[in-house]
Order: C-alpha cells, then structure tokens, then sequence
C-alpha cells in the first residue's frame, strides 16, 4: 500500500555517515538482523484490552505497531512505542480505500500529538496457534511489511494462555530465505497465475556435480523466526508502581499470582491434541493431493511432448504443466510442529506443578504424625 511505502521510506531514511558505537535511528537494512524488541508497557496493555474488548477470544483482533528501530553497537533494537487497533475485517462497509484511510487519519493524528508514527509492525491475537492457520492473512500480511519495512515485526498475542498466569506474547517475523522464495512466488504468480514457486523441486535441497550443497532448499524451520522481547517501562512508570506498592494502593490482589498453581490442564491439553491430530490429517490430504497433481502433470507433459511437432525441452515442458505448489504443505506442517510444542511446554510445566503439590501434601501429612 502507499501508505505502508511511505512510512517504509520514513523508517528507512539514514544519515550518510555514523559514527561507530554511537546510536543510529532509523537506518537498519533488510541485510542487518534484528536481535531485539523493546515494548513499551502501556503497548502491552492496550493489546490485551483491545482483545479484552472484542469479547470473544476465537475472534481475533489486529492493529498496527508505531516505533523505530535503533542499531548501536552492531546490536539492532525495535523499539515499539505506540500502537492503535484495526477496525474488524468482517465488517461489510469497510473496504480495501476505508481501510487505508483510516490508518493514515491515525498516522496523522499521532503526528499532531508528537507520538512515533513510523510503521514497525503490527499485532494480532490468536487461539489455539490459529494465526498459522495456512488459510489465514499471517504469511502474506508480514510479507508486505517486511518488503516494505525491513525491520517490521508481527507481534502474536495469545489471550487463552494469559490466563494461566503469565502473558504469552511472542514477536516473529518471516526469514530471509523464505522472503526471497515467497517473493519469487509472487512474481511467478504476476506473470502466469498457474506458476508458483513452491514446488518440490524449488524446496528441496540443491546439489552440484561434487555432491555439495548449493541451495538449502525450505523447511519449516525456515518460516519464521522467533525475535525476543523486553518489555520496558520509563523511570516516572516505575516510580510510580514503587509508591503504590510502598503505599499499599495497588491492592493485596494484585501480590497474588495463584494462577500459575492452577492444575486444571486438561481442556487445554484435549483441545491441542485435536488441533494437532486434525492437523496431521489435513497435511496427509494435501499430500495426497500433490502426488495426484504431480502425476497428472507429468502425464500431460508426455502427451505435449509425444504430438509436438517439435522438440520441446524440459524447461518448456515444465512451464506448460508445473508441478503443484507445496506453500500449504509447508504451512500446514509448520502449524503442526507448533501443536507439539505447545504440548511439550505446558505438560512440562503441569508436571513440575503435580510435583509440588505433591512435596506439599507429603509435608503436611509429615507434620500432621
């Protein structure tokens, strides 16, 4: 969008020359890595209420980030400092031309109030690892805003597993490799809607004539890549909660933090394992499907060839009749490789918590002999 272009080229102006070791705003490249992002706290607040607000916790809620990133001794920081929620994207009136009006009113509006206006990013929530869904706006959406702001993140916020006791917010943003595949995807796709760049030969591993590896190929691993977060709060925030919790203000409630100790885990647990079995079903469907376009497209390739009047090379071939995109299958297995591990870490985390229960148990029958 013109819009996300703009803040793009703001975000992206840099000074011709800066000195080594000093702070430089704004200028890191799509060749730099991103090592951290800093959060403001009041941003982590109002994503939780925008998601408190909706009501519902399988609607999921999006906005934008506003920030800047700073690069200082070779240490790139994203630092979000602002952030404003997106109207639903269900709603009928709202269009493509509604949609880019109302960021640019916000964008404006920030200026007016000396709030960072440069696009950095945006937030979405999710249930149940839902923004992996292969059917869903997270891979081309970060796709565009990365290609327009290198540094941009997508920062997941998941509303079901706050309630444990801890937020569960993650950044993450899409690989260089899977950038440079995906944008050779689309530009494949501009030309000719039935070409693609996800085929299995373009995400296995390439050889030379020595055996040697010249193209890693994609893997899942190479999706998304997980950026950590710091949260951060200015000095007048933290001398504020110190003289609440020295006056007592803040209330006995919010020392309490019983909800770690919540043993209940398994709707959690029930409602992953169907998550991740559905998932292993729909990846052996779209493996079934790939393997019965694969055949048909190698047998078309046979007929093109055996009524040529001429001699077509397998280059022509494989451009007439292209083998079937595998980006789903990538999508899918990814989404399922996230069920996993989301089962791994909270059962590692219910079994220390039975463990300590059960110490305790132990020592209050000890004490009570």
């Amino acid at each position: 969008h013109e819009t996300r272009h703009r803040q793009a080229a703001t975000a992206g102006s840099m000074s011709k020359e800066a000195a080594s070791g000093q702070a430089q705003y704004g200028i890191a490249t799509a060749a730099s890595k991103l090592d951290c992002v800093q959060i403001d706290g009041l941003v982590v607040l109002k994503i939780i209420k925008h998601s408190r607000d909706e009501g519902n916790p399988n609607e999921m809620v999006s906005g934008q980030l506003l920030g800047m990133d700073i690069t200082q001794n070779d240490t790139t920081t994203l630092e979000v400092t602002s952030c404003f929620p997106m109207p639903h994207s269900s709603e009928e009136d709202q269009s493509g031309e509604d949609m880019e009006q109302y960021v640019t009113e916000m964008l404006r509006c920030m200026r007016d109030v000396n709030v960072d206006n440069n696009t950095v990013g945006w937030y979405m929530s999710t249930y149940m690892n839902s923004w992996l869904d292969p059917e869903g706006p997270t891979v081309a959406t970060q796709f565009q805003f990365q290609d327009s702001v290198p540094k941009s993140v997508c920062l997941v916020y998941d509303p079901v597993r706050t309630l444990s006791g801890s937020v569960h917010l993650k950044a993450y943003r899409l690989s260089d490799r899977f950038m440079a595949k995906y944008r050779d995807h689309q530009e494949k796709q501009a030309a000719d809607k039935n070409h693609h760049g996800f085929t299995e030969v373009d995400i296995k591993p390439k050889l030379d004539w020595a055996n040697k590896i010249v193209d890693e190929g994609i893997t899942i691993d190479d999706i998304f890549e997980e950026v950590p977060i710091r949260i951060h709060n200015s000095a007048l925030v933290m001398a504020m909660l110190y003289d609440w919790a020295c006056e007592g203000t803040m209330g006995s409630k919010l020392h309490c933090d019983f909800e770690r100790l919540d043993l209940s885990s398994r709707p959690f647990l029930e409602k992953s394992v169907e998550n991740m079995v559905d998932g292993i079903e729909a990846l052996r469907q779209d493996q079934e499907r790939a393997e019965y376009r694969k055949r048909d497209a190698e047998r078309k390739r046979k007929d093109a060839r055996r009524n040529a009047q001429t001699e077509l090379s397998k280059e022509e071939l494989t451009k007439m009749y292209p083998d079937p995109s595998r980006l789903e299958g990538l999508l899918i297995a990814n989404q399922v490789r996230s069920y996993c591990d989301s089962i791994s870490n909270f059962t590692g985390q219910s079994l220390s918590k039975l463990y300590l229960v059960k110490g305790l148990q132990e020592d209050q029958k000890g004490a009570a002999l």
